[in-house]
C-alpha cells in the first residue's frame, strides 16, 4: 500500500478532487445538457432514418419506373419495325410508279402520326415515373420542414 509520504503531487489532487462536492446547480444543469442532449440525438436518428427509408423508396419507384420506360421503348421499336417491314412487304406488290409514291407518302404520314403520338406518351409517362420517384422525398423534405418550424 502506498503511503501519503509516497504519493505524487498528482494524485494528491486527484484525491483532493475526488472529495469536493459538486454544486446541486452544475449537477442539474449537467443532467439537463445531458437528457437535451439524449433528446437531439434521438431526434436526430429518427430523422436520419425516415430520409433513409425515403431514399430506399425512392430508388425502387425509380428502378420500376426506369424498366417501365425501357419496356415502352422497346414496344414503340417493335411497332414501328413491324410498320416498316409490312410497309416494304407492300411496296414489292405495287404495279406503278405512282402507286409506289402514293404508298410512300400514305406511310411517312402514318409513321409521322405514330412517332408523334409515341413520344406524346412517352413523355407523360417519364413526366409520371418522374413524379412518382420524387414523391417520397419531397414527402419527406415537408415533413422535415414541418417538424422544424
Amino acid at each position: 500500500m502506498v503511503t501519503a509520504k509516497n504519493k505524487s503531487e498528482t494524485e494528491l489532487a486527484f484525491e483532493n478532487l475526488s472529495k469536493l462536492e459538486v454544486p446541486a446547480s452544475v449537477r442539474d444543469f449537467a443532467e439537463k445538457g445531458a437528457a437535451q442532449a439524449k433528446e437531439t440525438y434521438t431526434k436526430i436518428k429518427a430523422a436520419t432514418d425516415e430520409a433513409s427509408n425515403a431514399f430506399e423508396t425512392t430508388y425502387s419507384t425509380a428502378t420500376k419506373g426506369v424498366s417501365t420506360l425501357g419496356l415502352k421503348v422497346l414496344e414503340n421499336a417493335r411497332s414501328n419495325t413491324n410498320a416498316t417491314f409490312d410497309h416494304a412487304i407492300a411496296l414489292f406488290g405495287v404495279k406503278t410508279f405512282s402507286d409506289a409514291i402514293e404508298l410512300q407518302t400514305a406511310f411517312v404520314r402514318k409513321q409521322a402520326e405514330s412517332f408523334s403520338a409515341q413520344a406524346k406518351e412517352f413523355g407523360e409517362l417519364a413526366q409520371k415515373v418522374a413524379n412518382e420517384t420524387a414523391a417520397p422525398v419531397k414527402a419527406q423534405v415537408e415533413k422535415t420542414f414541418k417538424s422544424v418550424a
